[in-house]
């Protein structure tokens, strides 16, 4: 809990501070160097107190409620021109991992070059760019919500591409067409143990934007693999095994449907966003399909804004729903063992639909307060977005949850 206090005293010093610290000279010309940030503090409460709310792979569940957890982090920026077509860019953000660290990461690192206004280049530690606000989506202060709605953004939960990318952009009339392929790879922390592999990663985007209207639509495929390594793991394995004697390799079998290096994914996503300064309209489709260790699975959101001056009320309807498990159920024949492993695929099983009303208030020119009440209900034999405090007890089946999450998101 200090490491926690001290974080946010950190966070709420720059929500303070940081507009007056960095804010440029109104008479500079823009710098070769250039330091700029964002931070929020976040808080979510949720209603079951048997249960917490989580991002998946994305922050540690956490036995606080309410908890700081999932939506506190604060980033640093530093851009560096190099020249008239070349820059550095580096960005160190500071958030709960899936292990319970708050410990500082480079979340970019990367080399930029522009040969012509209309092509850029870049190498080095990427922003996954899988969604429409993969860009942003760190940076609360840029969207309507506490948080991008969970149902679609865990479904890839990856946050870096350690490679390369390019970015052909043009104008063809009032249209504005980017074109954006990358390559590389990424790696993911796991919550108790192991971690998740993305190599050989390939993928396009293309946007279109207007001043009111951007589309967007992006494919990616990738080689994946995925190493548990915790409690429930090693105990699930650890069952299994006992039917070594009369199926010697029946364990093993199995387990390579969880846990290796030979999976392959697809991920493919929509969306487009209408923003007339008034009304803010935004819709966004997902699919997941993948060869091993996980769920295929698509998600979806449409959010409808309305701006009265300061305030900005908002209503949200997102759905996340399974579409094939990643081990058939009732393999062994062994009702225990088969509860078992439909007990450790049901808790990464995120399948939940919500409905979210909100509002955000912008009391300062870079400064946003947001607070929102979100109602799920958990689909199937998903757990959602939610985490048991007791796992192995817990009776997620078609559970309904409220929760409701504050923060204050400010840009420097």
């Amino acid at each position: 809990m200090p490491r926690l206090i001290r974080f946010g005293l950190v966070v709420f010093g720059l929500a303070v501070f940081g507009p007056f610290l960095f804010a440029p000279s109104l008479h500079a010309e823009a710098p070769p160097f250039q330091l700029s940030g964002f931070a929020t503090i976040g808080m979510v409460a949720t209603g079951q107190s048997d249960l917490r709310f989580i991002r998946p792979s994305i922050n540690h569940p956490g036995a606080e409620n309410p908890d700081f957890g999932p939506d506190t982090i604060v980033g640093i920026q530093g851009n560096m021109a190099l020249g008239q077509r070349a820059s550095v860019v580096v960005q160190i953000t500071s958030r709960e991992d899936p292990l319970g660290s708050y410990e500082p990461r480079a979340s970019l690192a990367f080399l930029s070059y522009s040969p012509t206004p209309y092509f850029t280049v870049r190498a080095g530690r990427l922003r996954v760019p899988f969604f429409m606000h993969s860009d942003t989506v760190d940076i609360n202060y840029a969207h309507p919500w506490v948080r991008p709605p969970t149902e679609v953004y865990s479904l890839n939960p990856f946050q870096d591409l350690d490679g390369i990318d390019f970015l052909f952009r043009g104008d063809f009339g009032n249209t504005n067409i980017e074109v954006h392929p990358y390559f590389g790879d990424s790696v993911l922390a796991i919550y108790q143990g192991g971690n998740s592999h993305l190599s050989n990663t390939r993928g396009l985007n293309v946007t279109a934007a207007t001043d009111r209207l951007t589309l967007f639509a992006g494919y990616v495929e990738s080689d994946f693999a995925i190493k548990w390594s915790g409690a429930d793991f090693l105990a699930l394995g650890a069952g299994l095994h006992q039917l070594d004697p009369i199926l010697p390799g029946y364990a093993d079998s199995i387990l390579a449907q969880i846990s290796g290096n030979k999976g392959f994914s697809t991920f493919s996503a929509v969306g487009a966003q209408w923003d007339d300064g008034i009304w803010l309209l935004i819709g966004e489709y997902v699919r997941l399909n993948s060869r091993l260790y996980t769920h295929d699975a698509h998600a979806w959101e449409v959010t409808a804004a309305r701006r009265f001056g300061n305030w900005t009320p908002y209503l949200t309807l997102a759905r996340h729903t399974e579409d094939k498990p990643s081990v058939a159920p009732n393999q062994t024949g062994v009702p225990m063992l088969d509860a078992a492993i439909d007990a450790f695929t049901s808790a990464r099983n995120l399948s939940q639909r919500s409905i979210t009303v909100g509002t955000r208030w912008d009391f300062h020119r870079n400064a946003a307060l947001k607070l929102e009440f979100n109602h799920a209900r958990i689909s199937g034999k998903g757990w959602g977005n939610f985490f048991a405090r007791d796992p192995f007890n817990a009776n997620m089946r078609d559970r309904s949850i409220n929760t409701v999450g504050v923060s204050v998101d400010v840009t420097f």
